[in-house]
């Protein structure tokens, strides 16, 4: 069986998308004749932490962790995040305050091509160790964080292996750059780099259409492979009824997500329909962004909200099974047609 060195900064405990898509990788490889060998870091800066995704390692799989320099810690102290599972997107429409303002410049021009850059020194040194105890034939790094390719880049021109850059965002034209105070020269830097990885990477593999569009003419081979669900996920779980018309969303809601013309229809339903509004429940699992909270409460919705906070991923596939609705909401941003979510594809799977 040959071996492939998935590069992947998020990994349990860790949660999300940027976790999923290669924990789920990782656990079927084996039926493609393909043994995953993992490289990731300790102690990583998460956006959320779920134990439980911990038992969908598989045993046998070999899992190798660095240390790493993480600038990003500092980079919240001084932005004076109130929350640790804040994310990047929303990092823009947040900043007001002088610190804040000081904070996303140190991060957008010297943390290029993201804060996670400082792993990567560490990365390649462990990478050294599994290379002597692992034939291995193929590398794949997946970002964001996009320095994780930089990684990639250079085992490569160690190893002389195939490499496949997976690219589960964009990278220059990610819709949260619009909100970073870049310099020319910062973004100059990125795009270089966002050229490199694409030149020297051996495919790229993207996730949604639109960013096959966008990469096509410039990587030397692309392939676009869909975010998903696993079966497995949903083995055994049952759709608990209750007498409530239950509006669910599972996930980070951010500030430009802020679904305004949906609680205003919600309202006015309400207000002609009395029987409705006894009924209506919406529920919201995740980072909430107070800005979403105020306009629910705004529109009379207060009595009808549940927030439940973030969740572990199997209590929340099973808040997705009982909802009456899900609601799915896509970044408002220049270029949001790029964006397809893995969370889509869990909602489809609830039937």
């Amino acid at each position: 069986m040959k071996k492939v060195l998935i590069i992947t900064y998020y990994w349990p405990p860790g949660s999300g998308p940027g976790v999923q898509r290669f924990l789920k990788f990782s656990k079927y490889l084996r039926e493609f004749a393909w043994e995953p060998v993992i490289l990731t870091v300790d102690n990583g800066s998460y956006p959320s932490i779920d134990q439980s995704l911990e038992q969908d390692i598989p045993n046998a799989l070999h899992v190798y962790r660095s240390q790493s320099f993480e600038p990003f810690r500092w980079y919240n102290l001084l932005k004076g995040k109130t929350s640790k599972n804040a994310s990047v997107g929303a990092i823009g429409l947040q900043s007001r305050s002088f610190f804040q303002r000081l904070a996303l410049y140190i991060r957008a021009n010297f943390f290029i091509p993201d804060a996670r850059v400082g792993w990567n020194r560490f990365a390649i040194k462990k990478a050294r160790t599994i290379f002597k105890e692992h034939d291995i034939d193929a590398i794949i790094s997946t970002g964001p964080p996009h320095s994780s390719h930089l990684i990639a880049d250079a085992l490569k021109r160690i190893y002389k292996k195939p490499w496949i850059a997976d690219l589960r965002d964009p990278w220059t034209t990610v819709f949260y750059n619009a909100y970073f105070p870049r310099t020319e020269s910062a973004k100059k830097k990125d795009k270089q780099l966002e050229d490199l990885v694409l030149k020297n990477a051996d495919s790229v593999s993207v996730v949604s259409q639109g960013m096959h569009d966008e990469f096509s003419d410039r990587a030397n081979g692309i392939s676009l492979i869909y975010n998903g669900f696993d079966d497995a996920d949903f083995k055994g779980l049952k759709k608990v009824k209750n007498d409530k018309f239950t509006i669910a969303y599972v996930g980070n809601f951010k500030p430009n997500q802020n679904a305004v013309l949906v609680w205003e229809c919600l309202k006015e339903l309400g207000d002609k329909n009395a029987q409705f509004k006894s009924d209506l429940n919406i529920s919201l699992t995740g980072n909430i962004d107070s800005s979403v909270v105020n306009s629910l409460q705004e529109n009379g919705l207060k009595e009808h909200l549940s927030i439940e906070g973030f969740a572990a991923h199997h209590t929340a596939v099973q808040r997705m099974l009982d909802a009456s609705l899900l609601l799915f909401v896509i970044p408002v941003s220049e270029r949001n047609h790029l964006i397809i979510t893995g969370k889509l594809f869990e909602y489809l799977a609830t039937g």
